[in-house]
Order: structure tokens, then sequence, then C-alpha cells
């Protein structure tokens, strides 16, 4: 192994904060008779925080700052928000357009439409207007198609009658990675030559500063742990997890984020005795958590993209994970992989990183030149060369 991936670097060196903005005018002072028009479906901001709507609320940051540029400033972006409280950020250049009931699903389908007509719509969030037809749609997977039984029945039939109509009705769809345009294909809710792949961004994770009081509240530090998402979902698979950590794994602590212990266990689930539930945690005492962990393990069978292994790896931290879904094009041989149902392959390659220090030092650098590829300007950026590409 070569000896520059012995010495223990500080992977932060590499992330340079944004520059500062350019130099034009504020949305409010430009002209705009004779700027082009785009509209943002803003629903989701009254919705949960979850992958999809921290997506779609990143894109929505980075538009804001390629708006003041001027590459851009011959386009007009407006946020349809509603009007009740949400948790929409503050913006500088795109317009925010109150909408008394825009939080209705009845809004989104009747009055949207009518609101956005005179430009382009762009909907992030997997839902859209079937009457507007300037529109570009993001869906981000085919997970309720993939794995029906880890969702409700209701939600399952919304998605399965309106996905195909918003694609149909949509100049082009929006989606996360190739595993998830072929999956939208192979569904047949959208072909491949309509839709257009926008990978995530993870660099979102390296603009707070850690909250190092995390280990301490959770009273993490006397043996090495490895972090883990909890969720109920099947496809989500943590039972491959909870399995290891029963029979072998005795010198590492499994932390678990976001679910609790009674939500999995209601579910049918058996997390580990011993294990920490640190329940929901923000992006600083995330990025605490990634930067000391021995790894994150990701077990899902399947996912559109997977922001936490690519948070992970651009943080420094090893990532254990099931070869499925995006994951093995997203992370590529960054990441070590475990059998999707062999609880015993999940032991053995956590204990690889925990006995063999060059190996986790091998996978901190590559998992972070693999990570820093993935980009919300360069996200943002694709997203409006499609928004370019509608004449």
């Amino acid at each position: 192994m070569s000896s520059e991936l012995v010495a223990e670097p500080d992977l932060r060196i590499f992330h340079q904060p944004a520059g500062p903005r350019a130099s034009v005018a504020s949305a409010e002072s430009r002209p705009t008779s004779r700027r082009r028009i785009v509209y943002i479906n803003g629903k989701f901001y009254i919705g949960v925080l979850n992958g999809v709507h921290r997506t779609a609320d990143r894109l929505v940051r980075e538009l804001d700052i390629l708006a003041a540029t001027d590459e851009f400033a011959h386009l007009d972006l407006r946020l349809m928000l509603p009007r009740r409280p949400n948790w929409a950020p503050p913006l500088n250049d795109i317009r925010k357009v109150a909408q008394r009931f825009g939080h209705h699903q009845a809004w989104e389908q009747l009055v949207l439409p009518l609101r956005a007509a005179n430009g382009v719509l762009v909907n992030l969030a997997n839902l859209a207007p079937l009457a507007h037809r300037r529109k570009l749609s993001m869906i981000h997977d085919a997970q309720f198609l993939i794995s029906p039984e880890s969702f409700p029945p209701r939600f399952q039939l919304g998605y399965k009658l309106l996905t195909p109509l918003i694609a149909a009705t949509s100049h082009r769809v929006l989606t996360v990675s190739e595993y998830a345009r072929d999956s939208l294909a192979a569904f047949k809710v959208s072909s491949h030559h309509k839709t257009v792949v926008i990978y995530n961004g993870a660099d979102h994770i390296l603009d707070v500063k850690p909250d190092a009081g995390v280990l301490d509240r959770l009273g993490l530090g006397c043996r090495p742990y490895a972090l883990l998402f909890g969720a109920a979902a099947i496809y989500k698979n943590v039972q491959v997890v909870f399995a290891a950590f029963q029979q072998d794994l005795p010198a590492v602590q499994l932390v678990v984020l976001g679910a609790t212990r009674a939500s999995l266990e209601a579910a049918g689930l058996e997390p580990p005795v011993d294990a920490i539930f640190a329940g929901p945690v923000d992006d600083r005492a995330l990025r605490a958590l990634y930067e000391s962990a021995l790894c994150l393990l990701f077990p899902s069978r399947t996912e559109g993209f997977g922001l936490p292994p690519v948070e992970a790896m651009l943080c420094g931290c090893p990532v254990v994970a099931a070869p499925a879904g995006a994951i093995p094009e997203v992370c590529r041989d960054a990441v070590l992989y475990a059998d999707i149902f062999s609880p015993e392959d999940w032991v053995e390659q956590i204990m690889s990183l925990k006995a063999l220090p060059d190996l986790r030092q091998a996978k901190r650098l590559a998992g972070y030149h693999r990570a820093a590829k993935f980009t919300w300007r360069a996200a943002a950026t694709r997203l409006l060369a499609q928004v370019e590409g509608m004449g």
C-alpha cells in the first residue's frame, strides 16, 4: 500500500466555502419585461424534512445563487410558496410569491397551472400539476413500485396513478441516478429518452461546523461506533445490521439515527439491547458523528441515490453498504460492500475496518474523492440547462 495513505489527513481542507456572489442587481430591482419567467412549485415547504424535500430545498438554494450571476440574469425565478407557516429559507434573487391555498393538493392541480401559465414550471418533489405542459418534474425513484410493501396502500395507489400522468405531461422528467432512470423506464413511468439524470449534491454537510458536544451527550468515546439510519420500511433492510450486532460485534457500539427504539419494535424489528438511539439530529451533530465514527452502515435493498453514504464519505467516514439500487453507481469502489441478507458478511466488513487501519484510511480517502464529485452547484446548473433547453 502506498505510504501516502498512512498519514491521517484533515479532509476538511478540501472544502472551500462558496465565493462571493456576483455583483448584479437584486431580483426586486431588475426589469422583468424581457426576462424569462420560471416558476418553482414550493408546496413541499409545508411538509416534513425528508430526503425528497431536502433535495428540493438544496436545489432552490443553489438556484438562488445562480440567479444572481450574469449568466442567468435573463431568468426571473419565482417560488410559489404556501402563505401558511413554512420552512422556506431566506432568498435573495428568487421572488417568493405567497399562495393563499398553496398547501392543498387542489391548489397544486387546479390553481398553480393558471398562476404559472406564462412561464416554465419546475417541480422538485415527485408531484406536479397535470394541466401545466411546460414543466419539468423530478421523480426521485420508483421505490413505491420496487418495494410496494414498504408504503401505505393509499400512498402506493396515489403514486401509481399520478406519476405516469405527471411524466407524460412533462417536457422532461428529472431523476437522481441512472438506476432510478432505468427503474422509471422498466415500470413504464417515464421512458429513457424523456428522463434526465441530475445527481444530488452532498456538500451541504460541510457548510456547517460540527457539534462535537453530541459525542458527550450520547456517551460515545469509550469504544468505536458505527452509525445506522433507523427506518421501519422493509427496503431499508435494517434488520440485517441488527442481526449482525446480536451475533458477534461486542467491540463496536451501534448508534441508530432518526427512528426511536419503540417505533422500530412496533414494526416487528429487534434492535440490539445496547444500541444507542440518537433520535433526529441536525447537520451539525450529524457531521460530528460522521467524522468520529468507525463507519456508516447502509443496508438498503434499493435506493434512488443514497445521500447518507455520500455525506459520510465527504466527512471522512468509511461506508459499508449493500450492493443494491444506485449505491454501486454512486459510490463505486470507495465503500465496502456486504451481502444484503448475510449478517455474517456485515460483521466481517465492520471488523475489517476496525482491525486494518490501512484499509480504513484507503476507504476514507477514496470516499472523499468520490463524494466530492457530487455538488449542489453542479445539480442546479444542470437543472437550469434543462430549463434553457425548453426554448
